[in-house]
């Protein structure tokens, strides 16, 4: 009869086989002991990258917002002259002035990060194709002033003007007439006579 290892040597051995020394026991212990192992270590490593309490993870964030936006502005010579007046600030010790706080960072790189590498991956294919873009070709005279990128705003309403008003406004419906002919009837007095010789003889007079 073939026996497994573990029996051999517990039968060499004379140790009895319990709940305590089984197989599928001593399986069990193993794994649960390997899982208490890397829960704590899961544990000191979140508490290491996202702190400990609300003041220390606030901190980690905003340590996380400024490592990948210096990553992003070590991009912007990739980027054409257009992008980078307009995604850009001039430094990014200005932009962490502009926008201090961990949550203006992050719409700022949700916003901004897609499509600072989509102008980067046209850019390139451009060079790949032998394009240039206008900047590249002809120098600008004068420059704008630095941009500073803003969220969006809602268009203000346009004023009506002497196009767009209806035409009521000029010509209220009480002044608008229109022309009707008018007949002018003159009364015709006719005088009947009725000559001697002949009283058949109608004849009509107009005044």
């Amino acid at each position: 009869m073939r026996t497994t290892l573990q029996l051999q040597y517990l039968q060499r051995n004379h140790i009895e086989v319990k709940n305590k020394n089984h197989g599928l026991s001593w399986s069990s212990n193993i794994i649960r002991l390997m899982w208490d192992h890397c829960y704590k270590e899961w544990t000191t490593r979140n508490k290491a990258r996202h702190g400990k309490d609300a003041e220390d993870k606030a901190q980690r964030r905003l340590e996380k917002s400024h490592r990948n936006i210096r990553d992003l502005y070590k991009l912007k010579p990739k980027c054409s002259l257009q992008a980078q007046r307009h995604y850009f600030y001039p430094t990014v010790e200005d932009h962490f002035r502009t926008d201090p706080d961990a949550n203006s960072l992050e719409n700022w790189l949700e916003t901004y990060e897609p499509m600072i590498k989509q102008n980067i991956r046209h850019r390139r294919t451009n060079s790949d194709r032998r394009l240039r873009q206008i900047d590249e070709v002809f120098q600008l005279t004068r420059t704008a002033p630095p941009h500073n990128p803003t969220p969006m705003t809602v268009p203000r309403q346009r004023t009506p003007t002497l196009t767009t008003r209806p035409i009521t406004t000029y010509f209220p419906p009480n002044r608008i007439t229109s022309p009707t002919p008018t007949l002018e009837t003159t009364t015709t007095t006719a005088r009947t006579t009725i000559t001697s010789n002949n009283p058949t003889t109608i004849s009509t007079r107009l005044p």
